[in-house]
């Protein structure tokens, strides 16, 4: 395993289980779902995340297609946009907890210790990168 600080966050990581993880996995939440907010999540989550969030999932073996969970904030919200979070598994173990999160502009994104189970595939020791932010309404059906 490798070891990699975000912020004030210290995680061990396999890359190579979780690529073989993820190469297991059909698809990632939003596709399951298939609610009018995961579509419009779907139809733009490689355009929601920041180069250097896209980087860190790179560096982790995460398939960025496949995310664990993706959740619609409620609340009443700007017609234009809707405020998400998701989060994506990967194989490793936590060496410093931490409490920072890091911010690119609106995308936030920390790692996570506590989560609902992942997929067996990812076996007995996994961390999730959970992620929060903004993104434009594109579907021509309305929010609700």
């Amino acid at each position: 395993m490798q070891e990699l600080r975000l912020g004030d966050q210290v995680v061990r990581y396999d890359r190579d289980a979780t690529v073989t993880a993820y190469a297991i996995l059909k698809c990632g939440d939003a596709d399951r779902c298939g609610c009018v907010y995961c579509r419009n999540f779907a139809a733009q989550r490689t355009s929601a995340y920041p180069l250097e969030f896209l980087s860190l999932l790179d560096q982790l073996g995460i398939d960025v297609g496949k995310e664990g969970e993706v959740f619609d904030m409620a609340g009443p919200f700007d017609l234009t946009s809707r405020p998400v979070g998701g989060w994506f598994y990967f194989v490793g173990e936590f060496v410093e907890a931490g409490e920072r999160l890091i911010q690119s502009g609106e995308f936030r994104y920390w790692f996570q210790p506590k989560f609902p189970r992942p997929p067996a595939c990812f076996g007995e020791r996994v961390v999730a990168v959970e992620f929060s932010t903004v993104i434009p309404w594109l579907l021509k059906e309305s929010a609700g």
